[in-house]
């Protein structure tokens, strides 16, 4: 993982904690995972499965490998590892808040596989895969914002 990517999961991260201190305690569960996607989880422990998330993007996790930092061979082998939590939580983030800004999964896939002026012309899929989902990210925050480009 490069240092921007980790910089970018490091900012998820310190706004999911204000963002959760902020909550109190008669929260309901269904409430408070209301962000997430439990399909993008694995059955057992809870970890992001890098094949569900492949599976989402359309993508062979022989593409999502390199995007996450391992080899297609590790990843088949281990698709729920500690050491792709941040990478797969980048791209979980992407398609959640895609899912939020968009009708259905439908958009979800067009608005990935389109070319994206801010980005030079390339899709948002083609960065995600490239192993800069920050791009991406900063995207969605500013239509997030009400900025779409």
């Amino acid at each position: 993982m490069t240092k921007r990517q980790r910089t970018a999961a490091n900012e998820i991260r310190e706004a999911a904690a204000v963002a959760y201190s902020r909550q109190d305690a008669a929260v309901s569960p269904a409430a408070l995972l209301g962000h997430v996607d439990e399909s993008l989880h694995a059955r057992g422990g809870g970890n992001l499965d890098a094949r569900r998330i492949g599976a989402r993007l359309g993508v062979p996790l022989k593409r999502l490998a390199a995007a996450v930092g391992y080899t297609p061979q590790g990843l088949l082998k281990n698709p729920t590892a500690e050491r792709l939590q941040p990478a797969l939580a980048e791209i979980a983030y992407i398609l959640n808040s895609l899912r939020t800004l968009v009708d259905d999964d439908r958009s979800v896939s067009i608005w990935l596989r389109a070319p994206h002026p801010d980005l030079g012309g390339a899709t948002p899929l083609s960065f995600i895969l490239s192993g800069r989902a920050a791009a991406v990210i900063a995207l969605l925050r500013l239509a997030e914002s009400g900025q779409t480009s």
